[in-house]
């Protein structure tokens, strides 16, 4: 094996073994305080997203069903359904994997459950894909779950890259990460094919990143 392509391995090897530290870091912090101080973080976290210029002018807006352990996105999605916005949301695709796509949904009676204990679009509903970023697919706002973020927009994942196909440089429309103050990191491990977002809220702040 050339000596260029040895550290490449290397450092792909360094780099994941990283962030699975980080990830495993951030899930004895969620433990610790989940569900305890949640619901009322979440609240705080949602009401302050929803305050900000950016989704006060949205029509669209491609969101997430959370989890368990996630900031919880009840209120928004309710919000924006009353609002009359149109939603999308997500749905992985089961032959196809780390590959999920946005699907415009309703309601929750549109919702079925998903792999890893999500709530996820009917697969009865057509839905757009990575190549469809900029084109038909072009939401006002996107936001998005993480298990960290930096002071840079620096986004950690689950580690099955699905946000990262969509937030690609056709997406022009602003992106935030969603996110427990706890959450944020002084500076988070980046490979090339990580994508960021422009701003984050917690319950404590909304923010440019900084870049």
């Amino acid at each position: 094996m050339p000596a260029e392509t040895t550290r490449s391995a290397t450092s792909s090897t360094n780099f994941t073994a990283k962030k699975n530290t980080l990830r495993e870091r951030i899930r004895i912090l969620r433990n610790s305080q989940y569900p305890s101080s949640s619901l009322e973080c979440s609240q705080r976290a949602q009401e302050r997203l929803a305050a900000t210029k950016y989704w006060q002018s949205s029509r669209s807006v491609a969101l997430y069903v959370s989890c368990a352990g996630e900031m919880s996105s009840d209120m928004l999605l309710k919000t924006a359904w009353q609002s009359g916005r149109i939603v999308y949301l997500p749905r992985i695709r089961r032959t196809e994997r780390g590959v999920m796509d946005f699907v415009p949904c309703s309601g929750p009676g549109q919702l079925r459950p998903g792999p890893f204990g999500l709530r996820e679009p009917l697969d009865s509903l057509p839905g757009f894909n990575a190549a469809d970023v900029g084109k038909t697919f072009a939401p006002d706002l996107l936001i998005a779950p993480g298990v960290a973020f930096d002071k840079r927009g620096s986004r950690l994942g689950c580690g099955g890259g699905f946000y990262d196909r969509f937030l690609h440089k056709n997406l022009v429309c602003p992106r935030m990460g969603l996110c427990f103050e706890f959450q944020l990191v002084e500076s988070l491990p980046v490979e090339k094919w990580d994508q960021s977002v422009q701003y984050i809220c917690t319950e404590e702040r909304f923010f440019d990143v900084i870049p």
